[in-house]
């Protein structure tokens, strides 16, 4: 049995309280609302069926261009320190490890998210993450010119078995990631944790779910809409089990993940 634990968390309303583009990003290309922001980048591709996360990418170097910005990755990062966290989260990852450490397992922590990779790195709890994917731009000198790497709904389970077989670079080659490997070279599955909150993680919360790990779907304690979704995640049977998006000890997601790790630990003495 390896000693390693994987949490894999969706991003958007699974870790922060919001898109992360609404702490910043939308306002300094000229939108007081998220949703105004979504539907114009919705519309500088509507006639294209293009997939929403190229369309949002897209969106972000039209709008930039047309407001004068220059999207470089600094430009990006900056966005990323004034996300706000759900209940716990900032304290989550330093107390997580610890109970791995207590028993020699090494706890890692991924972001699988549809959002951009670049505000995720310029976040405070990017330091406490193995990889973060996500959406990306392609550069020349500095200055993002197009969208080089999408993460959507159904690719995030890409990522999971890239995880699983510790291929974690390498992107653009398939090779290694869909290679055959021995069962004893890979990770269990019951070593993985998935953590989202919404319709475009079911493919993830199912992939997990059904291999013999866990998945969670998370909703915000004050919106009976998002406790709807992960409600009826949890009755359809594509996740294990659902919970409030509070992380701070003591909490229900708290007790529910501290307890899986501590018993998946025992189970290697």
């Amino acid at each position: 049995m390896q000693k390693r634990i994987a949490l894999l968390y969706d991003f958007d309303y699974t870790l922060s309280k919001g898109f992360m583009q609404q702490f910043g990003l939308m306002q300094d290309l000229g939108f007081d609302d998220i949703n105004e922001y979504f539907k114009e980048c919705e519309r500088l591709s509507l006639d294209s069926q293009m997939d929403m996360c190229l369309s949002s990418m897209c969106g972000v170097l039209e709008m930039a261009k047309n407001k004068g910005k220059i999207v470089t990755k600094e430009y990006l990062k900056q966005f990323g320190k004034d996300i706000e966290y759900f209940n716990g989260v900032t304290e989550w990852f330093e107390k997580i490890n610890k109970i791995g450490e207590n028993f020699g397992f090494e706890i890692e922590h991924y972001v699988i998210s549809s959002g951009l990779k670049e505000i995720i790195e310029g976040s405070i709890i990017s330091k406490y993450l193995k990889r973060i994917y996500a959406n990306f731009f392609a550069y020349k000198n500095d200055v993002a010119f197009w969208p080089s790497q999408v993460v959507n709904y159904t690719s995030k389970t890409q990522y999971i078995f890239r995880v699983r077989k510790n291929v974690l670079d390498d992107l653009a080659s398939l090779d290694k990631v869909n290679a055959k490997m021995k069962e004893d070279e890979v990770l269990s599955f019951k070593n993985i944790i998935y953590l989202g909150d919404s319709q475009t993680d079911i493919p993830s919360f199912k992939v997990v779910k059904n291999s013999g790990g866990l998945s969670i779907c998370v909703y915000e304690e004050d919106s009976e809409e998002s406790k709807k979704t992960a409600q009826k995640c949890f009755i359809e049977g594509r996740c294990t089990y659902f919970a409030p998006a509070d992380y701070s000890e003591g909490s229900d997601l708290y007790s529910l993940i501290s307890d899986y790790i501590v018993n998946l630990c025992n189970q290697d003495k």
